[in-house]
This record gives structure tokens, sequence and C-alpha cells, in this order.
């Protein structure tokens, strides 16, 4: 999974979502707006994002094996007005078996939750 984030993360710096989208199941990826999901995160458009940095804070696995997720660091530089942030997110995975491979969520990764109606907050 330390592998797959960052090379999503590498994907994501030079802005090739079309290879960053390929890193979820093949039934996701025509689905998978990274561009918008970006926004969300860093409340600018994409193309006034420059990621300059990026690690792995951490990565584990739930007692089956088929559930991980991966913290990942990354500093931007925000080009509009220059300024320099860093920001933390988990990138959250999922695979069917233990031989199969690991596929990205990143819809369940960074969009904002949205209050459900049906339940007491």
């Amino acid at each position: 999974m330390r592998r797959i984030a960052l090379s999503f993360l590498e994907d994501v710096q030079f802005k090739d979502f079309v290879s960053a989208a390929a890193y979820h199941a093949p039934d996701l990826i025509e689905g998978v707006d990274i561009p918008f999901l970006l926004q969300r995160l860093f409340a600018v458009k994409p193309e006034a994002l420059d990621i300059m940095d990026y690690d792995i804070v951490f990565a584990e696995l739930d007692s089956s094996n088929l559930r991980g997720r991966v913290k990942a660091r990354v500093k931007v530089k925000l080009l509009l007005d220059e300024s320099i942030r860093e920001k933390e997110f988990i990138l959250y995975f999922d695979r069917d078996s233990v031989d199969d491979p690991w596929y990205m969520k990143l819809e369940d990764s960074l969009r904002e939750l949205s209050p459900d109606s049906t339940k007491a907050n």
C-alpha cells in the first residue's frame, strides 16, 4: 500500500489524473474525479496547486488483511498567493482476498462528509 500511495501521489504531483484514477477498482475508474477532490481538499483549482513534497506517515492493515489505510503528508504551494501549506490525509484501500490487488477508495478518503439527515447529530 505504501508503494501504491507513493505512486499515486507522484501521478497527482504531475497532474496525470488518468494514471492516478487507475489505482481504483476497474468499475470505479471512470467515475473518479481527482481534480474535484483535490479542489475540495486544498480549496483551489488543481492547476493553481504545486505539490512540492509528500511522504507517507504510516500504513496499516486491519485484522482481516483486506482493508488498509495509508496516512500521507503533502506540502503544497498555492500559486495564486505563493503561500505554502501542509495537509495530512488518509488514503483507504481494500481488496476482496489476500491474493487480490489493493484498490484505493479515494472518494471515501478525500470527500467531505455530509450529515445523515436520518440520524441525530
